[in-house]
Parts: structure tokens; C-alpha cells; sequence
């Protein structure tokens, strides 16, 4: 019996090892960017998917380094040649070769029989939160249940010691986005932990501490995601909220300060001079009116851009500061009949909140004419023109 169970362990043992073989070989393939090649190979080796590790191989390598795919439930696969690259030929038309290979109904299966394998459960993890990010809302469950579905993986395999920093991070991630922002703390700082350069850790770790009233912690990792950021776009947000998170501690310098640096990373964006020329009219700096110019200029054709204007300058007082600007602007777009209209729109709107009703019937009428030319006649703003023209009838001509 003894023999009998040693030859069992050593049968184990070799299959094992085999299996490390041929997942050696297929990454070995993988730097080569041969993905066909090492696909047909774990296939060969598990055709039936019965191999935990040969499946968790394949679940990533189809999911990384497809060429285009059904749902994430087929997935071309190509050998890319010398000097060519994935990015250039996803999502390409294209004869690829097509393999049916389904995570998840192959890593459920094994799981079962293998409930003690945590690898099997942190790789579906893995591939529901892969949906979650690109499928937005449009794969074969909710997403809701997606969100569900991954957290629970992570968290079995987190509870069991299996983890890294992509999945804690995933753990609270599921926990922001059900607005359970003092759980998803631990998860946070854990793969921080584990990956201290990783820029959506400290992002979200910042966002979970700016919402359960720790603004000095959220400011400290906000900072360190400013830093690690590459894309100019996340950067840019990283230091808004900064900015936020002064404000909430009523540091308006230092808010201003990485206001700018936003503004700096990812010029014009609306969100960052918007705020700006907020803070700058509250606070009566000169730069406002650049920075109204600035603006502006973002999207004179936009009924927003004009609809905050008037916010700001009513909320400082200085309504006739804003129909000058407003004013001086109109022998710039005297052809665009859409800027032109809203800028005598926008005016009348200020003069008669103001009282001023001859001046604002005329500039009704001005924007009605400019309008005319380039709206249906069923657009809205013509129902309030005329709106304003009936309580305007006994003023003026």
C-alpha cells in the first residue's frame, strides 16, 4: 500500500512538472508575440480544460492578447510578425484564426473540483473585472452582477492568501462602487502595499479617504498618484482632487496652486477652469477676467459656458461686468449666428434680471434673428424668447 501511494505522489509530481513545461514553453512563445502558437499549445496539452494551471494560462493569454473577440467568449489569435505590434492589428478586420474558449464556464468547472485551488478564483476575479472595464454595462450579465462576481472571487482568494496587488485593489474598487468607502480602505492600502508605484491605488485610496472625512490622508496619496501617473488625463484629475481636498480644509491657496498645475497637465479642460474662475471671482483676484476669457473660449457655442457665467457674476455681484464682456465679444462671431445668438440671448437674460427690459427686449430680438438662421423653428429657445417678449410687450418698441 505504501508503494502504491508513492508511485500515485511521483505520478502527481510528473504531471506537474509537466505542465510547468509546457506553460514555460507557451510564455516563451508569448515574448516571441507568437499567441496562436502558444494558445494551440496549452490547448493540446488540456483540450478538455481539465488542468487548473493550463487553464489559468489559457484564460490569460486569450484575454490579453486577443486580436478581436465575441463577448470574451471567442477570441482570435494571431503570430505577429517581426516589428509588428498588437495595438496595430486589435479590433482589425481580418482572417484570424477563432478559438471558443469560455472563462467563465471553464473556471467555475474547476473550481468545483478544485475548491481549495484560490489561484482558480482570483484569475475568474480577474476576468469579471476585465469585463467590468470593457464591456460597460453590455456583456451577458448586468454589471452589477459583475461587480458582485468579482469582489466575491477576489475576496475568497484574498481570505486565503492568494492575492496581489491588482485584485486588493479590485476588492476595493467593488466596495467604492457600492459607496462603502470606509471598507474599501484596508483594500486600498494593501495593494499600495504591495505595489506602492501603482497610481489607481493611491487614486482611489485618496477618493475612499476624501469620503469618510480624512482629507489630510486623501491629500498625502492623491499627491503620490499626481506622481506615478503618465497619462495626462488621469494626472489632471489626480491634482483637481487635490485641489477639492484643499478646499475642504480651507487652504485656497494651495487649491488654486494644483487648480493650475490641472490646468498646466491638461490645458483647457472645462471642469479645471471652471472651478478656477470660481475660486478667483470668490476670492476677487484679478486673474478672473483672463480667466473669463479663458473660459469662454472653451465653447462659446455651449448654453453652459454662458449659463455659469452668469452663476459666477450674479453670485459676485457684477452683472454689468458681464454684459460688457459679453458685449465686447460680439464682433468676433458676427457670422456664427449660433455664438452671436447666444451672446445676445445671454445678455438680454442678464438685462432682464437686472430690470433692464428695454435693452433686454431688444437683444431678444437680436438673438431670434440670429437663431432663425441656423435652428429648426421648433427649438426650445424660441418658446423662450417668445416667452419673454410676452412680460416685454409694454417695453420699448
Amino acid at each position: 500500500m505504501k508503494l502504491k501511494l508513492t508511485l500515485i505522489l511521483l505520478f502527481c509530481v510528473t504531471i506537474s512538472f509537466a505542465q510547468k513545461e509546457v506553460i514555460d514553453e507557451a510564455n516563451k512563445l508569448i515574448e516571441l508575440k507568437k499567441y496562436e502558437s502558444a494558445y494551440k499549445l496549452l490547448h493540446n496539452a488540456d483540450p478538455n480544460n481539465e488542468k487548473p494551471e493550463i487553464a489559468i494560462a489559457k484564460t490569460r493569454l486569450v484575454v490579453n492578447y486577443y486580436v478581436t473577440t465575441e463577448m470574451h467568449q471567442i477570441f482570435a489569435l494571431k503570430d505577429l510578425n517581426p516589428g509588428e505590434e498588437l495595438a496595430a492589428v486589435r479590433d482589425s478586420e481580418g482572417n484570424f484564426s477563432r478559438y471558443k474558449f469560455s472563462p467563465n464556464t471553464v473556471l467555475p468547472d474547476l473550481i468545483e473540483k478544485y475548491p481549495d485551488n484560490y489561484e482558480l478564483q482570483k484569475e475568474l476575479g480577474n476576468f469579471y473585472h476585465e469585463i467590468h472595464l470593457k464591456y460597460d454595462n453590455n456583456w451577458l450579465v448586468a454589471d452589477s452582477v459583475l461587480v458582485d462576481k468579482f469582489k466575491s472571487y477576489y475576496l475568497s482568494a484574498y481570505k486565503n492568501g492568494v492575492l496581489d496587488y491588482w485584485s486588493a485593489y479590485g476588492i476595493g474598487y467593488a466596495c467604492l462602487i457600492n459607496l462603502d468607502y470606509e471598507a474599501s480602505i484596508p483594500f486600498f492600502k494593501k495593494s499600495v502595499e504591495l505595489n506602492n508605484k501603482d497610481p489607481y491605488s493611491h487614486y482611489n485610496l485618496a477618493y475612499a479617504y476624501l469620503y469618510t472625512d480624512q482629507t489630510e490622508k486623501g491629500i498625502e496619496s492623491a499627491k503620490k498618484a499626481l506622481d506615478f501617473y503618465d497619462d495626462s488625463e488621469y494626472k489632471a484629475n489626480a491634482a483637481r482632487m487635490i485641489a477639492v481636498m484643499y478646499l475642504e480644509l480651507e487652504d485656497t491657496v494651495n487649491a488654486i496652486e494644483y487648480y493650475k498645475r490641472a490646468d498646466t497637465i491638461e490645458p483647457n479642460n472645462y471642469s479645471t477652469v471652471k472651478a478656477l474662475l470660481e475660486l478667483e471671482m470668490a476670492l476677487n483676484m484679478e486673474a478672473y477676467k483672463e480667466r473669463t476669457r479663458q473660459f469662454f473660449l472653451l465653447a462659446p457655442e455651449a448654453p453652459t459656458v454662458y449659463q455659469d457665467l452668469m452663476r459666477f457674476y450674479w453670485t459676485v455681484n457684477k452683472p454689468d461686468e458681464l454684459i460688457q464682456f459679453l458685449s465686447a465679444q460680439t464682433g468676433n462671431y458676427s457670422a456664427d449666428y449660433t455664438v452671436s445668438g447666444n451672446l445676445k440671448f445671454y445678455t438680454a437674460l442678464v438685462q432682464h434680471d437686472k430690470k433692464d427690459f428695454k435693452n433686454a427686449k431688444l437683444n431678444f430680438r437680436l438673438a431670434k434673428e440670429a437663431y432663425e438662421k441656423v435652428l429648426p423653428s421648433d427649438h426650445q429657445v424660441f418658446k423662450v424668447i417668445e416667452s419673454y417678449n410676452n412680460k416685454l410687450a409694454n417695453y420699448g418698441s
